[in-house]
Formats: C-alpha cells, sequence, structure tokens
C-alpha cells in the first residue's frame, strides 16, 4: 500500500451564495416580499421605514387607493368630475360600495335616501366608474364584465356576457352558438377572452383584482408593474417600502455594527431586485410601445431572451422578474407579465391577411387547412382565438 498525492486541473461551476440569495428574493412575489420587509423591520433595530411620504405614496399614475386600499383618492378625483353641489352624492356613492367595488343599493333608492334626482346619482357613479378601475360600481357580475369592454372588444364577447352567462358558466357553448349564429368554436374563442381579460369583480381594499384563496389564506393580486403610459415604467413594490438606516445605529459597538451590516445587505438586496425589474420593464416599454398606447389589440414579437440580452442579464433572470408577475396598463386594465412575450405575430397577422383576400368566406377549419400548407401550421381553436383578438366575424357573419 503506497500512499501519494495527486493534482488535477478542472474547472468547476459554483455558484455563490450571494447570487442564490437574490435569485430567490427576485423570484419572491410581492407579497412574499411585503412580509419580508415586516418581518425585517421588526427583527433589526437598526433598520427602519422611511415615512417621510416620498417613497410610500402612490405611483406616478395609479391613484392611492389602489396600492393602499385608502377609497380618499377615488371620492376626491370623482368629486372633480361633477358639480360643487353634487360633491356630497359621489361621498355616499363610494359609501355604498362593497369590498368587492360593488354597489349594494339602487341609484333609485341612494336618490330617495339623499332627496335629490336619480339623474344626479347616476352622474356621480358614472363620475366614480370613470376614475375607478374598470368594473367598479357594478350592480353584479355581469354589469362588471361588461364595464371592462373596451370599445374594440369582440362583439361576439359583449353578446356571450350580455346574454349568455349562465350557459358560459355551464360551458354549453353549442348552445350559445345556436343562439348567436355562430360556431362553438367562436364561443370558445369568447370564453378564453373573457376568462384571460376580465375579472369578476374589484377589490378595493388592495388594488383592481379579485381575491384569491393560497394555503387557506386570502391573497389579493396586484399589478407589480404599472404602464403609466407608453414611455413610463414604475415599480409598484418600490413605492411601498423605503427602508433606511436608523440613525441611533450609525455608530456603536460590535453588535450594531452587525445589525448596520445586515440591514445594508437587505436595502441592496431589495434595491437590487428593483433596479432588475425595472430594466425587464424598460425594455418591455421600448418593444411594446404601440400595444401600450393601445393602437394595437396585441403585443409586438418578443421573447425573454430578447430581454435578457438587451438588459445584459440571463435569461432566467427575466423569466424570475416577471414569473407571476401582473402589469397595470394605461388604460387600468391588468394583464399577466407572460403576455407580453411572444415568438411571433406572423400566424395572427397569416389570418388578418387571408381572410382580407377571401373571394367568400372561409370557415375557421377552411383557414387552418390553408395555412397549415404554409409556414404557419395552427389548429382550427388558434384560428378563432386570433379572429377574436382582431376583432373579425366568424364565417356566418362576414
Amino acid at each position: 500500500m503506497e500512499l501519494a498525492l495527486e493534482g488535477r486541473v478542472g474547472l468547476r461551476l459554483e455558484l455563490r451564495p450571494q447570487i442564490v440569495a437574490f435569485a430567490e428574493l427576485l423570484q419572491l412575489p410581492a407579497v412574499g416580499v411585503d412580509e419580508l420587509v415586516e418581518r425585517e423591520l421588526g427583527d433589526n433595530p437598526a433598520l427602519e421605514r422611511v415615512d417621510d411620504g416620498a417613497g410610500r405614496g402612490p405611483v406616478a399614475g395609479v391613484t392611492e387607493w389602489v396600492d393602499g386600499g385608502d377609497v380618499g383618492a377615488l371620492r376626491a378625483e370623482a368629486r372633480l368630475l361633477v358639480p360643487a353641489a353634487d360633491g356630497p352624492i359621489v361621498e355616499y356613492v363610494v359609501g355604498c360600495l362593497d369590498q368587492r367595488g360593488r354597489l349594494t343599493s339602487t341609484t333609485a333608492e341612494i336618490a330617495g335616501c339623499l332627496g335629490v334626482s336619480t339623474t344626479r346619482v347616476v352622474g356621480a357613479l358614472a363620475a366614480v366608474q370613470k376614475v375607478g378601475p374598470p368594473g367598479i360600481g357594478a350592480r353584479d357580475l355581469r354589469d362588471c364584465l361588461l364595464l371592462q369592454l373596451e370599445d374594440r372588444t369582440p362583439t361576439v364577447v359583449r353578446a356571450v356576457v350580455d346574454r349568455h352567462l349562465e350557459d358560459l358558466a355551464g360551458q354549453r357553448f353549442d348552445r350559445i352558438a345556436n343562439a348567436l349564429g355562430t360556431s362553438a368554436e367562436e364561443i370558445q374563442a369568447a370564453a378564453d377572452f373573457i376568462k384571460e381579460r376580465l375579472v369578476p369583480f374589484v377589490a378595493l381594499d388592495l388594488g383592481c383584482w379579485p381575491p384569491r384563496t393560497t394555503n387557506g389564506r386570502a391573497e389579493v393580486l396586484r399589478p407589480d408593474y404599472v404602464f403609466a403610459d407608453e414611455f413610463t415604467i414604475e415599480i409598484a413594490e418600490e413605492a411601498r417600502h423605503s427602508l433606511a438606516i436608523s440613525p441611533s445605529y450609525r455608530t456603536g459597538g460590535a453588535e450594531a455594527q452587525e445589525w448596520l451590516a445586515r440591514a445594508r445587505l437587505f436595502i441592496s438586496r431589495l434595491h437590487q431586485r428593483w433596479q432588475t425589474m425595472r430594466a425587464v420593464g424598460e425594455a418591455i416599454v421600448d418593444n411594446q410601445k404601440v400595444f401600450l398606447a393601445g393602437r394595437s389589440g396585441y403585443p409586438a414579437p418578443l421573447t425573454r431572451a430578447d430581454v435578457a440580452r438587451t438588459v445584459g442579464v440571463h435569461e432566467s433572470t427575466v423569466s424570475r422578474a416577471v414569473s407571476a408577475r401582473w402589469a397595470q396598463l394605461p388604460s387600468g386594465r391588468l394583464t399577466s407579465m407572460a403576455d407580453f412575450f411572444c415568438t411571433s405575430a406572423e400566424p395572427r397577422d397569416a389570418v388578418r391577411n387571408l381572410i382580407a383576400q377571401e373571394a367568400q368566406p372561409l370557415s375557421d377549419g377552411e383557414i387552418a387547412r390553408l395555412l397549415s400548407t404554409t409556414a404557419h401550421p395552427i389548429a382550427r381553436r388558434t384560428v378563432a382565438k386570433y379572429r377574436a383578438q382582431l376583432g373579425i366575424a366568424a364565417q356566418s357573419r362576414r
């Protein structure tokens, strides 16, 4: 038996603890960051919240009630749209909203209580609905969904919401199709549109999205990225948390220095998270100006790899920055950040061009078969979905 030393040269990839910690923080959802900040504030005496209004107020272009649960800004902005004498009516209307943003009294009942005309109450309600998130002040689910529809919303979607919600809930697409004189595929596309773009009610306490339950606990989805216009991006989370080092811990003994180092590291990692999210958001703004300005019904082709190259990070970093995140568009509508990414708009454009050149109306199946002979093999259901997005009617109505 012999003992000997042998040297080997090689490369091994190791992740530093700092990189792992940042990756975990970047992927953490906003509610998780809120809890982390509150826990760190409670544990670390060297850390304090700056409450000077500079960092905790509303994000530019987003009213205060969206982020902090305060409906005061909603009242104030709505009052600006009505005559001064109708200001108290606005106050009463807002007071009649429940936590889902639903109006708990009819306009006639409010008029009777206040001793004013129903017309004035309707005007006050219209003002609240104009400054609030789409769907606020609705009487019921149908009304809430209708309030969220825009002028360019496909006609079939409006008809389904207006007259066939019960059948939609039961997925009786054939019955709806027969009533509207269209196909089941068209109704499926409308159902997808409703599911992806509309919300059943407004949550006034933490923003304009319905609460969900996770691990038995109610949560509310809030916008992580706020696109105030086609040029401006704000990180809503950054506006909620403005942290600083407590002056009393800037100097002190060894224990104080340990708390101080921990506080500085925590603040640094939070800022790194927000800077990364902002850089990703700015890259999206640069590529999606037409969509954000409302001049296109769908985003331009963009991939996470494209954004990664622009920002100068790995594609996995972009994925963490947008995973399970929500964006508020300039119109006020919330959408998943995933909606900004698609490999190409060519199949959708191919559907539009083929319909524009048709000698006689083609069915979705015929369009799918024709496209399969080109570089765009797509399913019939996908054709119906693209038509709905483009606002093009079904074969029977063209």
